[in-house]
């Protein structure tokens, strides 16, 4: 049995705007419940949410910020200037550094590099010493042009240094802004004052892409590619958009919708070799690639190089142009998501013991500390705790004084301001409300710990620190296993935050019941005469009531399965619960 009792939130059904909406549209009534909860009432929604246009993306020069960038790219594409594009170290920094890179490299930049900071030397932000340390030495004095990607906003000093050194610098970055921005000849985040760009949750990929279409478009109404020229085709970078927008878990709502459903397509006819060679080291089949492969499968790989070393190595796997050299990055990352894995279970096994001693004593919050843990994989620490016991969470790796932390939070508790009200104690702080980063002196954890609690203590409440199980649809009557439902279910994708798979729940058996794996449970599912194979993982210890005949209460999601060129339903449990006597 599950340790902790799960609550199942089952949505509150409208069933007469349930039966409207259906009829509307000819839907199955469980589909149009869960897109009346999505926000799609109307046919026009409807068509716009199942049939997402790249027709419909808003104009690159909305956002604030990208008259001056244009002018500033194209000025140095004239000087033929070097260009240093500086990009964070995970996917979503990766993703977007390779996009610039190649999409320069098109356009006509004869210099062209590209520089990341090391997570363990170098740690999150601009570092002129990273820039120094990965190009040429003669570089930085040709007054080259500064693109930096998923990072930068908080540079200031930074910023200002590169100025004074002769580099012009545009900075974009998605993340939450200071009050004070740095001094660059252009700024481009959506979340700054006074920007009018309509979609504010755009992943730094996305704020990049963007940056790419609004250099396109000056290109071509200035008659370029008059003479001939081959225009960069844009839409041949979304599979990149699509693997660092899903992978850096920002909303897939609105334009992000809209670049990940298009990303994905050409991602299934892909033609980039380090995609498709990554794809074949991680097991996926097929040409259809799905948000779940991108973040279960392939950004792990591609984030296990920035967590345990040189994130250089993903980047060379993307704009790689050889099959071959492509295939041994891939085989390196795949190797070194293994490591990452390793490790991070030894950790997880110590960091446990805290967190339940703490849970046992009532905190509301989680701080776990450990001497000397691998700085790279406390972030997926952090998350593995608050989906165990479903507190914010902290998790700090100390060594020689300093305290490396990254944080998690729960819905309800925005961490970053909470957070931003002690920033004081901090050497190192930055995120969002969902996740932070931060260094600070071991010697300051102590006050840390007691605001954590006290601060979280005015927040939470017991109903909020409950694990819960949000169903979208209760089904009786076996309808969403008709053919009619499970034609169109499949058009709900992409999914992910902000438009979550779906989690059904219905009364039927578990046959078959095995153990798989560590922890895993295999079964066979009945509901209302279909039959369908079952998975659940880490669900194991559910094992003892299954199979006795008895039918149960279950809460899973629907998923395909591919396997030699079949294709069949199955489900993925994600809790069960016996029948009241």
């Amino acid at each position: 049995m599950s340790a902790i009792e799960k609550i199942w939130e089952i949505t509150p059904v409208d069933h007469e705007r349930v039966s409207l909406l259906a009829a509307e549209l000819d839907l199955p009534k469980p589909l149009a419940a869960i897109l009346l909860r999505r926000g799609v009432e109307t046919r026009v929604q409807a068509e716009r949410f199942f049939s997402p246009s790249l027709a419909d993306l808003p104009s690159p020069f909305l956002m604030q910020g990208m008259t001056a960038a244009v002018a500033v790219v194209l000025s140095a594409l004239a000087k033929q200037s070097p260009v240093i594009i500086y990009g964070d170290y995970d996917v979503d920094g990766t993703t977007g550094a390779a996009l610039l890179f190649l999409f320069l490299k098109k356009i006509g930049f004869l210099k062209v590099y590209v520089c990341q900071p090391h997570r363990l030397h170098d740690g999150y932000g601009l570092h002129l010493e990273a820039i120094r340390r990965t190009l040429p030495v003669d570089v930085l004095e040709q007054a080259p042009l500064v693109i930096t990607v998923d990072c930068g906003i908080s540079s200031q000093p930074q910023v200002r240094q590169l100025r004074e050194m002769g580099c012009t610098v545009v900075v974009t970055d998605h993340h939450q802004p200071p009050e004070e921005l740095p001094e660059a000849e252009a700024v481009l985040n959506p979340r700054q004052k006074g920007c009018g760009f309509p979609e504010k949750n755009l992943a730094g990929v996305g704020v990049a892409f963007y940056l790419a279409m609004g250099i396109r478009k000056a290109l071509h109404e200035q008659g370029r590619y008059n003479s001939g020229l081959e225009m960069p085709n844009l839409k041949g970078y979304l599979d990149l958009v699509a693997v660092g927008t899903v992978a850096d878990m920002v909303p897939i709502t609105g334009i992000n919708r809209i670049l990940v459903k298009a990303g994905l397509e050409v991602f299934g006819g892909s033609v980039r070799p380090g995609l498709a060679e990554l794809s074949q080291v991680s097991g996926i089949a097929g040409s259809v690639v799905t948000s779940e492969d991108i973040g279960f499968r392939l950004g792990p790989r591609l984030n296990a190089a920035g967590r345990m070393g040189d994130a250089g190595r993903a980047l060379a796997l993307l704009i790689a142009e050889d099959h071959g050299q492509a295939r041994a990055l891939a085989q390196e990352l795949n190797c070194e998501n293994e490591l990452r894995k390793s490790v991070l279970e030894t950790m997880c096994r110590e960091a446990m013991l805290q967190a339940e001693t703490a849970v046992k004593a009532g905190e509301n919050g989680l701080i776990i500390t450990g001497a000397g843990w691998h700085p790279g994989v406390i972030g997926i620490g952090a998350a593995r705790m608050v989906e165990k016991f479903n507190r914010p969470t902290l998790f700090f790796t100390i060594n020689d004084g300093l305290a490396k932390g990254s944080g998690r939070s729960v819905p309800g508790v925005n961490l970053y301001e909470i957070l931003k009200e002690k920033d004081h104690l901090f050497a190192a702080f930055g995120g969002h409300e969902a996740a932070v980063g931060l260094t600070m002196p071991t010697e300051n954890l102590p006050e840390l710990e007691e605001y954590f609690q006290k601060r979280l203590g005015e927040i939470v409440t017991e109903t909020m620190l409950a694990p819960k199980v949000a169903i979208a649809w209760d089904d009786e009557g076996g309808n969403i296993f008709t053919p009619a439902f499970l034609a169109m279910y499949e058009k709900l994708a992409p999914f992910g935050m902000g438009n979550p798979e779906p989690v059904f729940s219905a009364q039927g058996l578990a046959e078959k019941p095995r153990e798989v794996g560590v922890n895993h449970l295999k079964f066979t599912a009945r509901f209302n005469g279909a039959i369908l194979d079952g998975i659940g993982f880490g669900l194991g210890g559910f094992q003892s009531i299954m199979g006795n005949g008895q039918p149960l209460r279950m809460a899973f999601r629907l998923r395909r399965n591919n396997f030699s060129s079949k294709t069949s339903w199955q489900v993925e449990a994600v809790d069960f619960k016996q029948l009241s006597v």
